[in-house]
């Protein structure tokens, strides 16, 4: 046995990872119990955000990192970004509807800075409600996403309030109700098909990542470069779903750009993006087509679509990347 304390680092590091996987374990149940309630989804859950403020046309969350949510270089996963963005965007629109209503992304933009999403982000955004020019009434929102005080991305969208799915009757949000309810961890006898199949969802992600990077490997597709760019496959289930069941919105755009990234390798720092959503993530996989545009010496552009099954178009996206300047 090494004596030189090479061997209790090593066995330092085994029971802080043993350590991780139980907490991210734990943080899955305990997000599966609080969506058995129709008002949220596992993702939001999962990550825990935290609402800050919430009244008078603006909407303020953060994200605190951890194990469960950054990559392996300690970044928030772009996944995990893209729904803080995408929540909070929504969340100021929904000042201006009862706390019942549905509402859906219509298109999504954001610019990211370059500065490193490292340590708490805060999300802030503003709505001055739906325009009532349209027969289906459309509200803008837009805000930033900030780490230790510095502007990591600009966002912007537009949602929609579109009917109730019938039979599917949606509780408010946790940040809209009165009172916030504790609910206890569910325990692996307690899960229904479903739940099971995202917590062996969780230890595959788990074991697939043993230096960290959890959250990469539950919610991005698998990748695959093309002579023309790149596709990818998602496999779609409550992990990545939204309250109405079907993929959320900022899950959604984290496949596409996630394909995207795989187009261009040597152009590895994501710029901006624009997206529009066309009809619901829903079905038994999701498949992206990345296709690169423009390929220069210092920028890209790529053009990605995503498909349902059966070939239904449900989100397209135009995404600028560019090669980062050296320290």
């Amino acid at each position: 046995m090494p004596t030189d304390g090479r061997y209790f680092v090593r066995k330092w590091r085994a029971i802080m990872r043993l350590s991780d996987d139980n907490e991210i374990c734990q943080r899955a149940l305990h997000a599966l119990a609080r969506n058995r309630d129709p008002g949220y989804h596992f993702g939001g859950h999962f990550l825990d955000l935290e609402c800050c403020r919430f009244g008078a046309g603006e909407a303020v969350f953060e994200l605190v990192p951890g194990p469960h949510c950054v990559d392996v270089d300690g970044a928030m996963n772009l996944g995990a970004l893209l729904l803080l963005a995408d929540m909070t965007l929504a969340a100021s629109n929904r000042l201006h509807v009862e706390p019942t209503t549905r509402t859906a992304t219509l298109a999504l933009r954001i610019e990211f800075t370059g500065a490193p999403a490292l340590g708490p982000l805060r999300a802030e955004s503003r709505s001055e409600g739906f325009s009532p020019h349209t027969v289906l009434a459309q509200a803008a929102s837009a805000g930033t996403v900030r780490a230790a005080g510095t502007v990591v991305a600009r966002m912007s969208g537009i949602w929609v309030a579109p009917p109730p799915i019938e039979g599917r009757a949606l509780n408010p949000l946790p940040w809209e109700r009165k009172h916030a309810e504790i609910v206890p961890a569910l325990s692996p006898s307690q899960l229904d098909p479903h739940e099971k199949k995202v917590m062996r969802r969780v230890r595959l992600a788990l074991r697939a990542a043993p230096h960290g990077g959890f959250l990469r490997n539950l919610w991005q597709p698998e990748v695959r470069r093309t002579p023309r760019g790149a596709v990818s496959r998602l496999s779609v289930g409550m992990h990545i779903g939204n309250r109405v069941g079907h993929v959320q919105g900022g899950l959604l755009l984290n496949a596409a750009l996630a394909t995207a990234i795989g187009a261009v390798p040597h152009h590895p720092l994501l710029t901006a993006a624009s997206a529009w959503f066309i009809s619901p993530g829903q079905g038994k996989a999701l498949r992206s087509n990345s296709t690169v545009l423009q390929k220069g010496r210092n920028v890209a552009v790529v053009r990605t679509e995503v498909f349902a099954s059966g070939g239904k178009r449900v989100l397209e996206a135009v995404s600028n990347h560019a090669i980062a300047s050296r320290p």
